[in-house]
């Protein structure tokens, strides 16, 4: 056993002092750091995670593909369906012009009938203030000429008192 220790020892020696026992004790550590912290379980929910997203990116794509499909399905009748609705437009535009056109004429009818009622109102206005005026201008003539008349012959104006005069006697009667 004397043999023994020294060779126990040099074998220690070069364990210790080689690269050996280094990795050893990095192995070791690397042992109990997969133990705490349970890397493997880490990895195989990382693994599961990827596949997932992987899993999510295809169900994605799929649904992007249905969706590129209905739009090409919609694009498709696109044109016809953009002629119906200028051509729609087109029919609702001259309805709306024919419509305001005769709107506009029916106006004009309406507002020269007016016209024509108050120029009419406005000719029998200024008629009747053309005759109030000529009466009243022929009353005032014949005034004078009555009380020109009656100056020149004096016999007159008591004939005039006596018919007035009689006239109120039958009235009272």
């Amino acid at each position: 056993m004397g043999n023994l220790l020294p060779t126990i020892y040099h074998i220690w020696n070069v364990f210790v002092t080689s690269n050996l026992f280094n990795f050893v004790v990095f192995i070791a550590i690397f042992a109990w750091i997969f133990k705490k912290f349970d890397l493997k379980g880490m990895l195989t929910g990382l693994q599961k995670k990827v596949s997932d997203l992987i899993e999510a990116a295809k169900r994605e794509k799929a649904e992007a593909t249905q969706e590129l499909k209905k739009a090409e399905t919609a694009v498709a009748n696109l044109e016809t369906e953009l002629t119906v609705i200028v051509k729609e437009a087109q029919k609702s535009a001259e309805f709306i012009s024919d419509k305001i056109l005769k709107e506009a004429a029916a106006q004009i009818e309406s507002i020269e009938s007016n016209a024509v009622k108050v120029i009419d109102a406005e000719e029998k206005l200024l008629v009747s203030t053309l005759s109030k005026s000529a009466s009243k201008a022929s009353i005032a003539v014949a005034k004078s000429h009555i009380e020109k008349v009656l100056a020149e012959t004096p016999t007159l104006q008591e004939k005039y008192i006596n018919e007035s005069i009689d006239e109120l006697d039958r009235l009272n009667f």
